[in-house]
């Protein structure tokens, strides 16, 4: 093969809420890139940096984020702010 590996990324309005359907599609091995998803929570930036490891967190794990944000109060800031 001609080609070497490479990872996809995925760029451009990406928030925590996205996170789940993302992972449904391209699977775990994806780059998420979320400068505004993560600057934008409600929690400030350190709100979303949580927010955006535990949608990681849940989607590895195969929990649904509205379970998992039932105790994940940052996680579920970001779900009700986008969705």
């Amino acid at each position: 093969m001609p080609y070497k590996p490479v990872m996809p990324v995925c760029s451009g309005g990406m928030h925590p809420a996205l996170i789940e359907p993302l992972v449904k599609i391209t699977g775990l091995d994806v780059q998420i890139q979320a400068g505004g998803g993560v600057a934008g929570h409600p929690g400030g930036v350190r709100g979303g940096a949580k927010a955006m490891a535990q949608a990681v967190d849940a989607a590895t794990a195969g929990i649904a984020f509205k379970d998992y944000a039932a105790d994940h109060q940052e996680l579920f800031e970001a779900i009700k702010k986008w969705g």
